[in-house]
């Protein structure tokens, strides 16, 4: 069996400014995710982080990866251009990329979705949120016993919240304090897919819930990259067949 090579990348946690997350994610959330993902059979997994060479995440790495799980929230400044473009020119050419909690708001992201992304509501008080399941038939509710994930504790995102139009709204989110979330959202882009999954703050074991888990797990899977046909991009080209009486500018 051919297995989905998963590299999952994070920004890292500070221990002084995120002591809470230090505690729930000691070896960091890249490692956490990472670790319920390569309990499945066909996923060959690996971490990655911003503070290694390249941010880790060097064209070897990015040749070698199937799909990019991505998770950022305060330092997304400090990826490098260079990285980003690396990023975005795989997902056009058919990785994919699976963006979690913050991530909108990374540079990969913002060049291919758009400068909005990552603009809107937000509250940290760990309030309850409920992530309605909208699209049934789509492959990554695949297996959820119910028609909503309940996370006792979690942060606030609301609309209008700054993203293109989806493709695909997969998971509506409601929180105790009102607001609503598209917490779930696709889009395609060249041949690659990209998967927005918004639950996931640092300073709450929501990684630890099993149906999140699940979700995630099912997003990897959907976001494998489609082994069609190559296409050439050649600018100009002749034509393939004969054009009668081409009209000549």
């Amino acid at each position: 069996m051919n297995k989905t090579r998963v590299t999952v990348w994070s920004e890292g946690i500070d221990p002084v400014l995120e002591p809470r997350a230090i505690a729930l994610y000691p070896d960091d959330i890249n490692t956490y995710i990472a670790g319920f993902l390569g309990k499945e059979e066909d996923f060959a997994v690996r971490t990655r982080s911003l503070h290694q060479p390249e941010n880790g995440l060097s064209q070897s790495v990015l040749d070698e990866t199937d799909v990019l799980v991505w998770w950022s929230h305060l330092y997304d400044g400090k990826v490098s251009e260079e990285t980003a473009e690396r990023v975005v020119n795989a997902v056009l050419n058919g990785m994919g990329l699976l963006l979690l909690h913050a991530s909108l708001g990374s540079k990969p992201a913002r060049l291919l979705l758009g400068k909005s992304s990552n603009t809107g509501k937000y509250r940290e008080i760990g309030e309850m949120e409920r992530v309605w399941v909208v699209d049934r038939s789509h492959p990554v509710v695949e297996g959820l016993e119910k028609e909503y994930i309940e996370i006792p504790g979690s942060e606030m995102y609301g609309e209008p919240y700054g993203m293109p139009v989806p493709e695909d709204i997969v998971f509506i989110s409601w929180f105790e304090g009102g607001e609503v979330l598209r917490s779930g959202v696709s889009w395609h882009k060249g041949a690659g897919r990209i998967f927005y999954f918004a639950p996931g703050h640092e300073e709450f074991p929501v990684y630890y819930h099993p149906e999140i888990q699940k979700v995630i797990a099912n997003a990897v899977r959907w976001l494998k990259p489609v082994k069609g046909p190559a296409v050439t991009f050649a600018g100009e080209i002749g034509s393939m067949e004969p054009i009668k009486n081409p009209v000549k500018g």
